[in-house]
């Protein structure tokens, strides 16, 4: 009798010990950063700090390729592309100790024409996003199967609910496979509203949207040996001096020095980009890492700057870093 007894408990605990799906959402928290700007670059612009980006029930938050961020009451939303072809939405919201409290995460993937989720790399590989500020339709560039695509925002869904329309751009050469349309933003203009493009391997094209036909735009040379485009942003929209000054953001990598980046401000007149100054340099003892994303946000001040990496390492989490520029 005792064993039978034994062997109903066993059985009941077994069933106790079975494994149960996952039932909460997914989150996402942020831990400081160690590190600091000892010799800034430009004196008008102050590093404010950096978290590692830790997200809980779920394993798509890598890649981040992107960003945009806004504000919305006493926080901030973000979102931010990953090269696997899907999108993250979360908030920085502060705490009463100089962070930010915990955020709710979500991860949706970019869908295609079908309204199907990318089965390959190739088609997944989105580097570039930006935003029309007044319709919110976003536009995110590609790697790989080369393209650009816009995502419509609606009444009833999220543009990232919503199959994305490919646009028929002309004028583009045939880039490197993996050193194409790693930068977009957009470009308000009083007659034809356009996408400038940041390639890569070097080179701007001006994409305009009335007929969609791209031509090159004269621009300056990058940082340095090495350095590459990852990715483009305009200050600020809403203040016609800075509507067309553009933050450009560069990175350099070899196994021996390791990853370096540079953010430059630089000018849109026409077809030509102008350097006008380098923002930061981002070398020990700041955090470094591959940073591939920028955007800006107006303060009482001027303005607030955030990066946002692609980890060098296949399980590493992204980094965010934040600086205020007071022009």
């Amino acid at each position: 009798m005792r064993f039978v007894l034994f062997s109903l408990a066993l059985l009941a605990t077994s069933a106790h010990a079975e494994p149960v799906p996952y039932l909460q959402k997914p989150t996402v928290s942020f831990r400081a950063l160690p590190g600091s700007d000892p010799k800034p670059v430009n004196s008008k612009v102050r590093y404010t700090g950096g978290y590692e980006l830790i997200a809980r029930g779920t394993s798509a938050l890598v890649g981040l390729s992107d960003l945009h961020v806004v504000s919305e009451g006493d926080a901030l939303k973000i979102e931010a592309v990953s090269d696997f072809g899907a999108v993250a939405q979360f908030a920085l919201k502060p705490d009463s100790k100089g962070g930010y409290l915990d955020s709710p995460l979500e991860i949706n993937p970019l869908l295609d024409p079908g309204g199907k989720r990318f089965t390959y790399k190739n088609e997944a590989d989105s580097e570039g996003m930006t935003i029309d500020p007044v319709s919110g339709d976003r536009y995110v560039s590609f790697e790989g199967h080369q393209r650009v695509m816009k995502f419509a925002q609606s009444a009833r869904l999220s543009p990232w609910r919503q199959a994305g329309e490919t646009l028929p751009l002309s004028g583009l050469p045939n880039f490197p496979a993996n050193q194409g349309m790693e930068a977009v933003t957009f470009i308000q203009e009083p007659k034809d509203d356009a996408l400038l493009i940041g390639v890569e391997s070097g080179g701007f094209w001006r994409c305009g949207l009335a007929l969609n036909a791209c031509t090159e735009v004269h621009g300056p040379a990058t940082p340095g040996f090495l350095y590459m485009m990852t990715s483009l942003a305009v200050v600020d929209y809403d203040d016609a001096r800075r509507d067309h000054d553009i933050l450009a953001l560069y990175r350099y990598y070899d196994p021996i020095t390791g990853p370096r980046n540079v953010l430059r401000l630089l000018h849109l007149e026409g077809d030509t980009l102008t350097f006008i100054s380098d923002m930061v340099k981002i070398t020990p003892r700041l955090p470094v890492d591959n940073f591939e994303g920028v955007s800006a946000i107006k303060t009482a001040a001027g303005y607030r700057i955030f990066l946002i990496s692609d980890s060098l390492k296949e399980d590493g989490k992204p980094k965010l870093l934040i600086f205020d520029w007071t022009p």
